[in-house]
């Protein structure tokens, strides 16, 4: 878990091409709710356009007459060579999955496009470490059951197995601690340790606190995580 800054996204976006308005709508609020920027166009034409002013780190983009224009065209030109494509499709294409398989293109999702297909496709495509599970911005109360003085708090950032707790007095490094966290409508206990933190004094560009790896946690609870993470971000699709 990292504290609640997508920093290193800030200045990249990635470019949605789809001429089904509800398909685009749907798509880039999942891409913008996970993290990324985004821009959108519904032709080919209109994509190009966008990427001579300032390339994407990746297109993802209907497949079919929009897609192939869009491929033919981007490859031909040196300064988009090497941007990953992603085509999404309402029907199986087993061209498309396996020129997926090959590499030739970064993936080949159905639509409509789900949740977390789309974050991994896209961490596979971007990242230098690909994440498997979607982390959200929250603001919910925690407290670290056990340790005086600093046992209240908030987490900042969560995901299905972590979470990162905003804290100015970070405990040591592989500490387990019992924790509760308080979302709206019940209270999950379970247990986390320690793999990083960022102290007020060392780090000022970074929100102070630790980044904790759950390790004792029920699974109906880990169930409710994964469900309310999706549900922040498929709210109103």
């Amino acid at each position: 878990m990292t504290g609640g800054s997508t920093g290193e996204r800030k200045n990249r976006y990635i470019l949605l091409v789809d001429k089904n308005v509800d398909d685009r709508f749907r798509t880039g609020m999942i891409i913008q709710r996970i993290g990324y920027n985004i821009c959108t166009a519904n032709s080919a034409q209109e994509a190009v356009d966008f990427s001579y002013v300032t390339p994407p780190v990746a297109i993802v983009a209907e497949a079919g007459t929009v897609g192939t224009t869009l491929l033919s065209r981007i490859k031909k030109d040196g300064r988009f060579s090497d941007v990953p494509l992603l085509y999404t499709t309402k029907e199986p294409d087993l061209d498309l999955e396996l020129r997926a398989r090959r590499g030739e293109i970064a993936a080949c999702l159905r639509k409509p496009v789900e949740t977390e297909a789309l974050y991994q496709a896209l961490q596979a495509a971007l990242e230098k470490t690909p994440r498997k599970n979607i982390r959200i911005p929250v603001a919910l109360k925690a407290k670290l059951m056990n340790v005086k003085e600093r046992s209240e708090g908030l987490v900042t950032v969560i995901s299905e197995y972590g979470m990162f707790f905003r804290t100015e007095e970070p405990l040591d490094l592989n500490a387990a601690v019992p924790v509760t966290i308080t979302f709206p409508d019940r209270s999950i206990s379970l247990t986390a340790v320690v793999l990083y933190s960022y102290s007020l004094e060392a780090s000022p560009f970074n929100e102070p606190g630790m980044g904790m790896k759950f390790t004792k946690i029920a699974a109906e609870d880990q169930a409710f995580i994964k469900s309310y993470i999706l549900a922040h971000v498929e709210g109103g699709l």
